[in-house]
């Protein structure tokens, strides 16, 4: 069956269930995005009949509405960007600043995704201008963008001014990026030294602000993964009811609920969130729980571009059947033995095996099935299977980490030596890109960092070690090195690259070298 088949079964599906625009994007975004993003169109939408019609119709519909601040919020304003029917397509957060000038401080603007490009940005930044002009008050925001990027022209065509043209150049770092609007309607002789006392003001209340943003996002968050799955249980009502599934049904869910796994174990970091019980709002009950899941494309496209790429002397080597149906050998590998697991063996005393649900995931808490074991000819291998959209950018880190091997001779930061994990070979088979690398010994670094601080026995040696410290200060460094080697022109593959640092993973122990001078990682690997 083709992707062309599978989306146009969504595409009925939707029109039958009388799903609104919305609904019907945000469906596709969590869990067809990177599927729709394969086909060669102008926009990925034009493969659901009428869809960018509608988009467009919906965009010229749109108006701006404000809200005061609400609840505890004092001094937070919003505008919001409505659909005729009352739907929110974006928002803009103002945080107010009443001493010495009126000034409205923006902290971000958002757009939904499948709504970016078409004019919301400029329409909201617009009637934040207007707004500013009716209050008689400033406009102040940090903005981000780079100077040499085209989208940071948006603002100076609005009439935003860099902050040294009131204040000169005498500023300090932080501030370098802040822009100023000042209408006409404000008349100040002293504009110099009120905006650096709101400026040092700001500085005071960062943490209060993100708090506020964070606590904004997780609930509009929420809202739009409660949303989301309101949406698939209509399209899958038939289904649902009568106990039978399809590879659509399942792949739609499995991709829902490793978005949400995912969302649920970013908040915990998150300045302000004070807990998961808002995630409470979506309970799964029994016929999703004992869905079978589907993580990977099973669709081709009519004329897809399969193949393989990388050392062509490895290649060589495979075995035939993972040459001619990659996806269907690879899936069918066992689990990578990972340290995330490592609760779930204890608890169930048996590792996790391939035929998973939903209820797996869910008591998981990530989907095992991205990464697998392969052992051919003596060497231990990894499998990772990513989402397609980030093809290009694997080719491009391919390249980049050869040329970082090339650069290391024998460098040893804090101790520990540097080496590179190349990928030896991209996969692209079905709607899905594989990656392998040869097993190291060793985890990534986050998934080290979690282990250490969720593990009794391990948080126990930490405190006398402080292995945490160590693994972040020698990855900074590390990191630190890779920029001043390469400067800027490789600033996305630097931060695109990941670490691993030693572990003994059948028994979830850190391997770190403890000396007279101190403790390193004896190894850390690039990848």
């Amino acid at each position: 069956m083709t992707l062309s088949d599978q989306i146009l079964e969504i595409r009925e599906r939707m029109k039958k269930s009388g799903v609104g625009l919305k609904s019907t994007l945000s469906v596709i975004d969590m869990t067809f995005e990177d599927q729709i993003k394969r086909l060669d169109a102008s926009s990925p939408y034009e493969t659901f009949k009428d869809l960018s019609t509608l988009i467009d119709r919906t965009v010229r519909g749109a108006k701006i509405e404000r809200f005061l601040p609400r609840d505890n919020s004092r001094h937070f304003h919003t505008l919001e960007i409505h659909t005729e029917n009352g739907e929110i397509l974006g928002y803009l957060n103002m945080l107010y600043i009443k001493r010495y000038v009126p000034c409205y401080y923006l902290i971000y603007v958002e757009i939904m995704p499948s709504f970016r490009g078409l004019g919301l940005g400029n329409k909201i930044l617009n009637a934040f201008i207007e707004f500013l002009k009716e209050r008689k008050a400033i406009g102040l925001l940090d903005n981000i963008v780079p100077r040499e990027d085209a989208a940071y022209e948006i603002y100076t065509r609005l009439g935003w001014k860099a902050l040294s043209d009131f204040v000169g150049n005498d500023i300090i770092k932080e501030w370098q990026n802040y822009m100023v609007f000042v209408p006409e309607t404000v008349v100040s002789h002293s504009l110099k030294d009120h905006l650096i006392r709101i400026l040092f003001n700001l500085k005071k209340k960062k943490a209060f602000i993100n708090m506020h943003d964070n606590e904004d996002m997780v609930k509009r968050t929420i809202e739009e993964f409660h949303a989301v799955y309101e949406t698939l249980t209509k399209l899958f009502n038939e289904e649902l009811e009568s106990g039978v599934s399809t590879p659509l049904m399942r792949f739609m869910f499995t991709r829902f609920t490793t978005k949400f796994l995912g969302f649920q174990r970013r908040i915990t970091s998150l300045i302000g969130y004070t807990g998961g019980e808002s995630l409470g709002q979506i309970s799964f009950p029994d016929n999703i729980r004992n869905l079978s899941i589907q993580p990977y494309s099973q669709w081709q496209l009519d004329e897809e571009d399969a193949g393989i790429w990388g050392d062509e002397g490895a290649l060589r080597s495979l075995p035939g059947k993972l040459k001619e149906e990659p996806t269907y050998f690879i899936e069918s590998l066992p689990f990578y033995r990972r340290p995330y697991l490592y609760n779930y063996r204890e608890n169930m005393k048996i590792w996790p095996q391939q035929a998973l649900k939903i209820s797996d995931l869910l008591s998981l808490g990530f989907d095992p099935s991205r990464l697998k074991e392969f052992r051919h000819k003596g060497q231990n291998y990894i499998f990772e299977r990513i989402s397609p959209i980030f093809f290009s950018s694997i080719v491009r880190q391919r390249t980049f980490l050869r040329k970082i091997e090339k650069s290391l001779s024998g460098l040893s930061i804090r101790g520990t030596t540097i080496r590179i994990n190349p990928i030896l070979l991209i996969f692209r088979d079905s709607g899905n890109i594989y990656v392998l690398r040869k097993q190291v010994e060793g985890i990534h670094s986050q998934e080290a960092l979690d282990q250490i601080k969720t593990i009794p026995y391990l948080k126990e040696i930490n405190r006398g070690i402080n292995i945490d410290s160590v693994i972040v200060n020698t990855i900074k460094d590390t990191r630190d090195w890779l920029r001043k080697k390469f400067h800027s022109g490789f600033t996305q593959e630097i931060e695109d690259l990941t670490y691993f640092v030693p572990w003994d993973i059948e028994n979830n122990l850190s391997k770190v070298h403890v000396h007279v001078s101190g403790v390193s990682l004896g190894t850390l690997w690039i990848a």
